[in-house]
């Protein structure tokens, strides 16, 4: 019996030696779930959905005109040298946005894009009042919080902007649904025009 222990572990122990020679050829452990697989928390809201290929994430927090912002912007180098901004997100809070019409107003004016650059369609986000534009998606998740959601236009399309914001802190539309959604309000006349994500917005 002892004759036999000592042959597994001797084989065993041969084993693990070649193995740990074979080096990369050997059998690697699975890689870890993206960040964006796993899902992320922004100022208390997570966002389950983000679109492959964001580069590097820095955190900012401020205060503009009453309104506390939790920001996450992720940037890449841009071809031509420098960055550029991939996607924003951010979760504001404030006892100003008591509602959908005073989040709007409100938002709009703080922003300041040109009507060219950004034409909104009114939607809802979970039965909540939102806005869409072709690369942005802003809505009341309750009074007094609010999220904006802004994606690099030229590099994502309008329905990654939508899957993100219906992914977060609820349960996530199929994709079929988003798309037929987006449809209908491109049937009604809605134009939503493509614009550039710039970092100075």
């Amino acid at each position: 019996m002892r004759a036999r222990s000592r042959a597994l572990l001797s084989l065993l122990g041969a084993l693990a030696l070649l193995g740990a020679l074979a080096g990369p050829a050997s059998a690697a452990p699975a890689p870890a779930p993206a960040p964006a697989a796993q899902g992320i928390s922004i100022g208390g809201v997570r966002f389950g959905h983000l679109p492959a290929g964001l580069g590097e994430a820095s955190d900012f927090d401020y205060e503009y005109d009453d309104v506390a912002f939790t920001a996450r912007v992720w940037e890449s180098p841009a071809p031509g040298g420098g960055w550029r901004v991939d996607a924003d997100i951010e979760v504001l809070s404030g006892d100003r946005l008591t509602s959908g019409a005073a989040l709007h107003d409100w938002f709009i004016a703080y922003q300041e894009r040109p009507p060219a650059d950004a034409h909104y369609v009114p939607v809802l986000v979970h039965g909540r009042p939102g806005w869409l534009a072709r690369d942005q998606l802003f809505w009341l998740v309750r009074p007094g919080l609010a999220v904006s959601v802004r994606i690099d236009g030229t590099r994502w399309s309008t329905s990654e902007v939508v899957r993100i914001g219906w992914a977060a802190d609820a349960d996530y539309l199929p994709q079929r649904v988003l798309t037929r959604r987006l449809s209908q309000a491109t049937s009604r006349g809605v134009r939503l025009k493509v614009s550039t994500l710039s970092g100075d917005g």
